[in-house]
């Protein structure tokens, strides 16, 4: 078995990637079962807030953000753009707006770009 030195800081990233791809509520990190499986999993780690844990998801969209930036300027082809809207059970307005592209591999990528609420 190979010994790993735990960084918190390291970890800090990956619930709020978790909650991101599972599209789960920030409250999600107070879950007993959460709990009870990082204390299991590392004992040393320090579960966050859910407000800690939303002020990470933005981090998170910020990096990828800026690695889209990137992606999209260094792709020559072309972006198709589309919008979703919808509205909420609370009555509040939402639209998405995701870029489509074709990679250097030829793999078709989604990615969400902006998401507005009550525009």
């Amino acid at each position: 078995m190979k010994l790993v030195d735990f960084n918190q800081e390291q970890t800090l990233i990956t619930p709020p990637k978790m909650i991101i791809i599972y599209e789960l509520a920030f409250k999600f990190v107070k879950n007993e079962g959460f709990r009870k499986f990082m204390e299991d999993v590392q004992p040393k780690f320090k579960i966050l807030s859910r407000v800690t844990i939303a002020r990470y998801c933005m981090h998170v969209f910020n990096d990828e953000k800026e690695k889209l930036k990137h992606v999209l300027s260094a792709n020559k082809q072309m972006v198709s753009l589309t919008t979703d809207t919808w509205t909420s059970i609370q009555n509040m307005n939402y639209m998405c707006v995701t870029a489509h592209y074709i990679d250097e591999g030829w793999a078709l990528n989604k990615k969400n770009i902006e998401i507005l609420f009550d525009f």
